[in-house]
């Protein structure tokens, strides 16, 4: 049984009372609105004969300590229905604006809601109509691709904010990415041992430092009858020995740690980075670059933090306040115990200040990505802000971006402002007292003035930890925000993933065959319906329909940028699933419309594909793409600097050098979308030449508009609305009169028109 919700076992066991085969049960889904819109939990599930749909309100128990979800202590059912799956004609998501309702169409023509639910539960509500459909029909079910994909956080049951990165950033357990983080020093072990121990004695020394200079100077030394009355030289030489040995001890660990951490933070940049390239393409479509930067830079900059004074700074404190509170009970316990009560609640006091504080971070985080996406948005589309005048539009724009983020960060300030003078006036005042008390048993002769003066150093030298816990509060919620975030990074789990096994084809023939291919960037809305036809190795297979068919969509899922939803793909007999990345990168070659040109010289930009090739081979791949002769004519040639920096080129040069990358890769299967889109007729002509000289040997995928460009291709499919409509050559289509027919005569037209 495979459920998109969890059916809980009160809830499981109403079905029983209702006569539903609970072992039976296929699939299963919970809505969380009634007919009214009126919060309710209903689950949905089916067996092989019945749909069923039970009703009622969950009542949850108190919550357990150290858990973050409550027990279901009661589920009372408000209402049953059960549906038999015979009189089922078909089951959809009808969605609105804010909510969406799960539809029944019956055999007999009836439409009607079973459940309604948020918006936000679609997509699973569509793989659940899917799978009754299915069921209803008697097709098999292709489970697969539910494997390993999460939706919904298990402990809170909200959606994740990336499906593509399922962790919950409300449930995320700060022990564990603390536990993470600590184990980036595990490569470091024998550094880090003599950093703590270096650590530890540098903090003994600075405890102990009152005692010699305070307490034992003034009861033992300066009064009379002292234990070491008259010995100052002695004492002076231990409290200096003290001091130069604490000093040593922070100076060698300082050393090691300047030498450790940037290191581990030079990882870290490498670990995000290298994670977010082994995800998959659609992670990197829903994200803006602003966002992903910021992930690289000022997130391992808050890490760096942890490293740096987290840690360090941290062990160092813990190890003093621990020293000075024994020390200090030592001395005068009645004393001792109110300080350590003062220090203890204006610890609990911060502890719950930063818990909340740790949530505007979150929100000042989101803020200051959202504000960054709008400036590189910005900085990369000057030349459409300029040509369209919106320059006060991006300015107000990015205001309100910058505004926001200024709000929230105005309102963490704020609090800080308000909370913290309030705890050291607090702390100062406990201080204070502590020393007029402690004057009264001087007096009294209840203590020495020594171990009076040794207690108020010690008071004082508490106010180190503490001043280190009041501020690095704010430190450690960025730190833990910031590691939270990188491990939802390196933990995303890729969409396209290589097979356990994969197969290995060196060299592809370019066989390539689409079988009932179905294809959905969100489910129930199909971008590919069905899709099949067969592409002959050392063929021109030619793709052509109007815009926003699916043409680009079928050759990314060709090149398994995406995977199918439905349907497989194969090469040379090889489902695409199976076959290596490696060797499928290799082989496939892409010219996309979308040029994109790295910063570099064009020698560098044509190579990337081969980095290994050599100036001849540069230099011939251009003359192929037609790019030879322009090239030779920039100020240095083959070595002319191109993008930040460097010199612009127009749209056909850079489609041109985009060209010649994939023709250096010497691909078996060239793809090619809309490659010479942005090319006069004449360049387009140089280009299909060039492109002809190609065929041999290889199998070419061509998507192009003008429909003359695809003449000479062995065979043309008509794409529609994700639908294949036909398939044949030039002239068969053409005699055919159909939806090419159609394309043809409209762009003949057109261009007749412009002839005259």
């Amino acid at each position: 049984m495979k459920f998109f919700d969890v059916l809980p076992a009160l809830a499981e066991n109403e079905l029983l009372k209702r006569g539903v085969m609970t072992d039976e049960l296929l699939y299963c889904v919970k809505a969380d609105l009634d007919g009214e819109g009126c919060y309710i939990d209903v689950y949905i599930t089916f067996t092989k004969e019945a749909l069923s749909v039970l009703s009622g309100y969950e009542k949850y128990g108190r919550m357990q300590r150290g858990s973050k979800r409550k027990n279901l202590v009661e589920f009372s059912v408000s209402d049953y229905s059960e549906y038999p799956l015979k009189d089922i004609e078909e089951m959809y998501v009808d969605r609105h604006v804010n909510s969406a309702r799960l539809m029944i169409k019956s055999k007999l023509g009836e439409e009607f809601p079973i459940a309604r639910f948020s918006l936000g539960f679609a997509d699973k509500f569509e793989k659940f109509s899917q799978r009754v459909n299915l069921t209803v029909k008697g097709e098999p079910i292709d489970d697969s691709l539910l494997e390993g994909i999460k939706t919904h956080c298990p402990i809170c049951g909200e959606p994740f904010p990336d499906p593509n990165r399922p962790v919950c950033p409300r449930c995320v357990d700060r022990r564990s990415v603390f536990k993470r983080l600590l184990s980036l020093f595990l490569e470091f072990k024998t550094a880090v041992i003599l950093i703590l121990i270096t650590i530890i004695l540098s903090n003994v020394f600075a405890v102990l430092s009152p005692v010699f200079g305070s307490q034992m100077l003034y009861d033992d030394v300066l009064s009379e009858g002292g234990k070491y009355y008259g010995k100052i030289l002695m004492i002076v030489m231990i409290i200096a020995s003290i001091n130069l040995a604490g000093m040593i001890m922070r100076i060698i660990s300082g050393i090691i740690t300047s030498k450790i951490v940037p290191v581990v933070t030079h990882r870290l940049r490498l670990k995000i980075f290298s994670s977010m390239q082994h995800l998959s393409l659609d992670f990197f479509t829903s994200k803006q670059t602003g966002s992903l930067m910021s992930r690289v830079d000022r997130d391992s900059q808050n890490i760096y933090w942890f490293f740096t004074d987290i840690v360090p700074y941290g062990i160092t404190n813990v190890v003093k306040i621990i020293g000075i509170a024994v020390i200090m009970l030592m001395i005068s316990p009645l004393l001792s115990i109110g300080i350590i009560l003062t220090i203890t609640v204006i610890e609990v006091v911060q502890h719950n200040f930063y818990r909340s504080q740790r949530k505007l971070y979150r929100k000042y985080d989101v803020a200051m990505r959202s504000a960054n996406s709008v400036l590189s948005d910005v900085m990369n589309g000057q030349r459409v802000v300029k040509s369209f005048a919106r320059e006060d539009t991006e300015i107000e724009r990015y205001r309100v971006k910058n505004t926001d983020a200024f709000t929230i960060n105005t309102r963490i300030n704020s609090r800080l402002a308000n909370t913290i003078p309030v705890i050291w006036t607090f702390y100062r005042i406990v201080n204070k007292l502590v020393f007029c008390l402690g004057a009264v048993l001087v007096i009294k002769g209840y203590i020495l003035f020594g171990a009076l003066s040794a207690l108020i150093s010690y008071t004082e030298m508490a106010m180190d930890p503490i001043n280190f816990f009041t501020w690095i509060g704010d430190r450690w919620a960025r730190c833990m925000d910031a590691a939270s975030r990188m491990f939802e990074i390196t933990d995303a789990i890729a969409t396209v993933k290589e097979d356990d096994d994969p197969i290995r084809i060196k060299n592809m023939k370019g066989d390539i065959e689409l079988r009932n291919v179905a294809f959905e960037y969100e489910a129930g809305h199909p971008i590919i319906k069905n899709v099949s036809f067969r592409v002959q190795s050392g063929h021109m297979f030619g793709i052509v329909g109007k815009t926003g068919a699916g043409k680009s969509t079928i050759i990314n899922l060709i090149a398994r940028l995406y995977d199918v939803t439905g349907g497989e793909i194969l090469i040379d007999g090889v489902p695409i699933r199976k076959i290596a990345f490696e060797d499928l990168r290799r082989n496939i070659g892409i010219v996309s419309q979308e040029t994109f040109l790295f910063i570099g010289s064009i020698a560098d930009n044509i190579r990337y594909a081969d980095p290994e090739a050599s100036m001849e081979e540069v230099i011939e791949a251009a003359k192929s793409a037609n790019a030879h002769e322009f090239i030779t004519k920039l100020p240095e040639g083959y070595n002319t600097k191109i993008g930040e920096g460097g010199i612009s080129l127009s749209g056909g040069e850079k489609q041109r050098i985009s060209i010649a990358r994939a023709i250096i890769q010497k691909p078996n299967i060239l793809i090619l979308d809309e490659a010479t889109a942005s090319m006069d007729t004449r360049t387009e002509r140089k280009i299909q030449n060039a492109i002809d000289s190609l065929k041999k040997g290889r199998t070419i995928i061509s998507i192009a508009h003008r429909l003359s460009t695809l003449r000479d291709a062995d065979m043309l499919c008509v794409i529609e609305n994700g639908e294949l409509k036909e398939m044949g050559t030039h002239d068969e289509l053409i005699r055919t009169k159909g939806k090419y027919y159609e394309l043809y005569k409209l762009q003949s037209e057109a261009l007749q028109f412009i002839q005259e």
